[in-house]
């Protein structure tokens, strides 16, 4: 597992400024028409988090990200790929399924046997995964390794991959994300400051959780949360300079679920992180997809 980075990571933008000087004997041009807005755009160097924000539609509001070489570090088995015994495959797999948080899911777990049978590659080759939900459509990012070519089992429309689309130079494999004309997550500053760095997985929400106290608080609002996972560790991110994660915090003994299994917490008000031990990270990632999350609730 790669250190953790606490750092968090800011979106640069740059805008650009058209002026125009002369004599005012000078016949006057035309003025430029205007240029089109652009968006932050996919790279390579960019942590999964990040990189699929990218591709996210603007109107989606969750994002589940799984590092499949994070998963592969926390057992030793960087090697296994498709091509890997079957017994090592099964190794991977049974380890990451009783151990590590998943909160994708595995988008090509169920047609795995499928693709290794009638294309050669399967979803042991799949360096890291993305998928949102929530807006007008779900859908995916799926970074293959580079010697995967998914372009014939793509057409065939196996599983999920129908109507997906990949491309050649990044090895994404995409379905229902964003255009890169269009706005995306990558967009907001507030949504970038919570994708956090390398992690097992990483739950992203653009706004607050439901269910917050009845009575009145001192809860400062949330515009939108993470939940990143990194071997027995969590780390709930709600973004710079808050006062009120203690408060936040202690919201989490009140919860018997998340008391049971994210322990040992401490809060960072000026980075805006709360830290934790997690006794079950298999536990963890079905309870911040299936329930309130107590430390990001609403006012």
């Amino acid at each position: 597992m790669n250190a953790r980075r606490w750092g968090i990571p800011v979106l640069a933008a740059v805008s650009l400024a058209l002026a125009g000087c002369g004599d005012d004997s000078a016949p006057k041009k035309p003025a430029a028409a205007p240029t089109q807005e652009s968006y932050p755009a996919y790279e390579a160097t960019m942590d999964p988090a990040q990189a699929a924000m990218t591709l996210v539609p603007v109107g989606a509001k969750t994002l589940s990200v799984t590092d499949y070489d994070e998963v592969k570090s926390l057992f030793g088995l960087e090697d296994v790929t498709s091509r890997s015994s079957p017994a090592d495959q099964q190794d991977l797999w049974r380890r990451a399924d009783k151990e590590a948080a998943q909160v994708s899911g595995g988008v090509l777990r169920g047609v795995d046997q499928r693709l290794r049978d009638s294309f050669r590659w399967g979803a042991a080759d799949v360096v890291w995964e993305a998928r949102f939900a929530g807006g007008a459509k779900t859908g995916f990012v799926i970074r293959v390794a580079d010697q995967v070519d998914p372009a014939k089992a793509i057409k065939a429309g196996v599983g999920p991959l129908k109507g997906a689309t990949f491309d050649s130079k990044t090895h994404l494999i995409t379905k229902n994300t964003a255009a890169a004309d269009v706005e995306n997550w990558a967009a907001h500053d507030d949504i970038v400051a919570v994708a956090g760095g390398p992690a097992t997985s990483t739950y992203v929400v653009k706004g607050c959780a439901e269910g917050g106290p009845e009575e009145k608080t001192r809860l400062a609002p949330v515009t939108s949360y993470s939940v990143e996972f990194g071997g027995g560790l969590a780390t709930v991110r709600l973004g710079e300079d808050r006062d009120d994660l203690f408060y936040r915090l202690a919201l989490g003994d009140q919860d018997a679920a998340y008391k049971k299994v994210f322990t040992d917490g401490v809060a960072d008000p000026s980075s805006g992180r709360i830290g934790f031990r997690v006794t079950d990270p298999v536990r963890a990632a079905e309870l911040v997809k299936a329930e309130a999350v107590p430390f990001a609730v609403c006012d």
